[in-house]
């Protein structure tokens, strides 16, 4: 079995020839992975652009890159779960599918609360580059209302029957359900089950079902 090839995310110094990778990223890739100098790596800059090179002294030695295009156009808004442990796995898998972007939905009956940024962003990270993607999911930072979701927007619900051929944004509620009267109007509706799932539960089955390209204006 060939050796495993680490994949980084690396945001800086995309105007030279060698990228420079954080303190942390040399620890892991020289204590916990042993890379050598000359050991392969592929990298991203988390915005399309995926890479393959040689690692070496704290930098890496660009080499073929390619631009990869954004798996889905998917946000998903979610009421958050009621512990950080559930939210990372929201974080995690939504990041693994592809999604764009995770904003925390503001609802009647949520009380759960955002996971501080500097949480989400490790989160978002890891996932990025355990799943060797190209695209860094964007977290939200602040509630967000109904009426600031991009449409068409799909809401899951017991008991949603609408036929969905395009969506921009998949609203999940709180753990006690969403109140009728907050469902915006203009929203479709969809079932995700015969059993009532977990906030988390319900975002990772929506985002595999409807995490692809949409060809809509």
């Amino acid at each position: 079995m060939g050796r495993h090839v680490p994949h980084l995310l690396v945001q800086y110094d995309w105007d030279q020839d060698t990228l420079g990778v954080s303190g942390d990223q040399v620890h892991h890739l020289e204590k916990v992975l042993r890379l050598a100098p000359g050991d392969e790596v592929s990298y991203t800059n988390g915005r399309g652009t995926v890479g393959t090179g040689v690692y070496g002294d704290g930098r890496i030695v660009r080499d073929h890159e390619v631009t990869v295009p954004r798996p889905s156009p998917l946000t998903m808004a979610v009421a958050p779960p009621a512990s950080r442990d559930r939210c990372r796995f929201l974080v995690e898998k939504l990041s693994e599918l592809g999604v764009a972007r995770l904003v925390w939905l503001s609802t009647s009956r949520g009380e759960g609360r955002i996971p501080h940024v500097g949480k989400t962003t490790l989160w978002a990270v890891s996932a990025l580059e355990q799943s060797r993607g190209g695209w860094l999911i964007e977290v939200g930072t602040a509630f967000v209302a109904w009426g600031d979701l991009d449409r068409p927007l799909l809401v899951a619900v017991p008991g949603g029957d609408s036929e969905v051929l395009e969506v921009r944004t998949v609203a999940i509620g709180p753990e006690g359900g969403l109140d009728p009267a907050e469902i915006p109007a203009d929203a479709a509706s969809i079932d995700l089950g015969s059993t009532i799932l977990r906030v988390e539960t319900a975002a990772v089955v929506a985002a595999s079902r409807f995490s692809r390209p949409w060809h809509g204006g």
